[in-house]
């Protein structure tokens, strides 16, 4: 199979070139705004503000986190008074975690800066290339999942 693909281009691709500095823009538009998250942060309360009271397995499956990973994560974002753990009623052994009003108020304002920094990100690029580029990344991925099963 001919590939369009040099090798410079590919292991850039594969690297996660584009994906860093995206994160860093992020990151750099949260400072701007005086938000203070890290990217694992607001992508843990993304999932949240989608489903609130999630157990700490559904964050893990939902971000592609480690369990301590996510653990560490809650344990921050308990300290920026964001979440909270409460004992799931039919199995006190899990916890499962909630949105505090913090948490809550301040979903507007991150997924703003999430959207501006994706418009710029996208800037320039033809809606239908982004549909193919966003198709060809989801089969990638599901070819990949098949693999690891």
């Amino acid at each position: 199979m001919e590939t369009i693909f040099t090798p410079e281009n590919l292991y850039g691709i594969l690297s996660g070139r584009t994906h860093s500095i995206f994160n860093r823009a992020l990151l750099n538009n949260f400072k701007k705004n005086n938000i203070a998250l890290t990217k694992e942060q607001w992508t843990i309360l993304g999932v949240l503000w989608q489903e609130d009271g999630c157990s700490q397995q559904t964050l893990a499956d939902r971000t592609y986190k480690d369990k301590p990973g996510i653990t560490r994560l809650i344990d921050n974002l308990e300290k920026e008074n964001l979440v909270e753990r409460r004992p799931d009623a039919k199995d006190r052994r899990l916890n499962l975690i909630f949105l505090t009003p913090k948490g809550k108020i301040i979903e507007n304002d991150v997924i703003q800066i999430v959207n501006l920094t994706l418009e710029s990100a996208v800037k320039g690029i033809d809606p239908e290339n982004l549909k193919i580029v966003r198709d060809t990344f989801l089969q990638i991925y599901d070819n990949l999942e098949l693999k690891i099963k």
